[in-house]
């Protein structure tokens, strides 16, 4: 019960890594609010929360409109009084290389990859204040450590979500409310599929193809559970991390570390 009591956010819950963690926080005591754009995929997620013995709400939001941000907040605000645990877990591989990037795409990537999160987590401080202090948790990604050429305004929103975990770390300290930043590889969740192909060319096999060559990049030769990366989320949202704020944690099978 590592998060007893405590009430959590989870954006993009309604599958993958973010449905692993609204599971887990539950069966450690938090109450769960799932936000995704998916209604089916998220009343899903709360009745999974449910089935294992937890309490979860659902609330429709696109992470790219700054309305809907502000809208999660309230809602769980309105549901449970309080909050403790923000993770802006959403996000989308958006455009390909520079020169097929069109201005909608990049637009549509930079407000779910980094708007979307900045407001939301403006939302949830004056909340988290209030109650004394909090954790905020921003999904993300080895492309925002490193170069990928492949997706260049990719890695431009996910580093951008490191320095504002940064940012937000050293500004927030002195309220007890610690940010921090998870950084995965290939994780085996639906969105890898889009990362494999963003033509959507490829099909079944070959699609799959594509996916287990990109997995080979980890020394580990496989790709994340998303149940791993929720383990992770847990461990820095919980009172074990007491210590850790603004960093910037890969969870990658030690594909950084590779040369």
């Amino acid at each position: 019960m590592r998060l007893k009591d405590k009430i959590a956010i989870i954006t993009a819950a309604g599958s993958g890594s973010g449905r692993a963690g609204a599971v887990l926080f539950a069966r450690e005591g938090a109450k769960v609010v799932v936000g995704d754009i998916d209604p089916i995929g998220g009343q899903e997620t709360v009745k999974m929360v449910k089935e294992a013995g937890g309490e979860a709400v659902f609330v429709p939001v696109d992470c790219g409109k700054v309305a809907d941000m502000r809208k999660l907040i309230d809602t769980a605000i309105q549901a449970y009084k309080r909050l403790d645990i923000l993770w802006n877990h959403a996000g989308i591989p958006g455009p390909g290389t520079l020169e097929t990037t069109e201005e909608e795409a990049f637009d549509r990537a930079m407000a779910i990859n980094v708007k979307g999160c900045f407001f939301a987590s403006k939302f949830a401080v004056p909340h988290m204040k209030q109650s004394g202090g909090g954790a905020i948790l921003f999904t993300s990604s080895v492309s925002g450590l490193r170069a990928s050429p492949w997706s260049p305004s990719y890695s431009l929103a996910k580093g951008g979500l490191v320095t504002l975990t940064m940012s937000l770390a050293v500004y927030l300290a002195a309220h007890h409310i610690r940010v921090n930043c998870i950084c995965p590889g290939s994780i085996d969740s639906p969105m890898i599929r889009v990362f494999g192909d963003r033509s959507g060319s490829l099909k079944g096999e070959a699609l799959e193809n594509a996916v287990r060559e990109n997995a080979k990049k980890s020394p580990m030769n496989r790709m994340a559970k998303p149940e791993e990366i929720a383990h992770l989320a847990l461990f820095l949202a919980s009172d074990e991390s007491s210590f850790i704020t603004g960093a910037a944690v890969p969870i990658d099978g030690g594909k950084m570390a590779k040369v």
